[in-house]
C-alpha cells in the first residue's frame, strides 16, 4: 500500500480501525466511563481523519514520495508484528494444569 493510498483510508473508515487499535494499550482511556470514551474516540478520529485528508490535498507530492520510503519501513514492522503476535497467540503451546494438592 503506497503512502497516498493508506492516507486516503485513513481518512475514512480507516481511521476507526486505527484509532481503536491504538486506544486498546491506553489504560487510562479504557478506565474512562463509556460516554467520556465516545467522545474521545469520535475526537480523535475527526482529527485523525482530517489530518490524513490534509496531508494527502496539501503536501506536495514530492514530499510525500520523499518520505514514502520511511512510511514503507514503519508499516513493514508494524505489519511483521501484527502477523508476529496473531501467529504466536495461534501458536502458543497451552498451560499444563497445575497438580492439585
Amino acid at each position: 500500500m503506497a503512502l497516498q493510498d493508506f492516507l486516503v483510508y485513513l481518512s475514512g473508515a480507516g481511521v476507526i480501525a486505527a484509532v481503536s487499535w491504538l486506544f486498546e494499550y491506553f489504560g487510562l482511556f479504557q478506565n474512562l466511563e463509556a460516554k467520556k470514551k465516545q467522545l474521545i474516540f469520535f475526537g480523535v478520529c475527526v482529527a485523525g481523519a482530517l489530518g490524513a485528508y490534509s496531508v494527502a490535498t496539501y503536501v506536495p507530492a514530492e514530499v510525500l514520495n520523499q518520505v514514502a520510503p520511511f512510511f514503507g519501513i514503519v508499516a513493514g514492522i508494524f505489519s511483521y508484528l501484527f502477523i508476529g503476535n496473531g501467529f504466536h497467540a495461534v501458536t502458543k503451546k497451552p498451560e499444563e494444569p497445575k497438580p492439585q494438592g
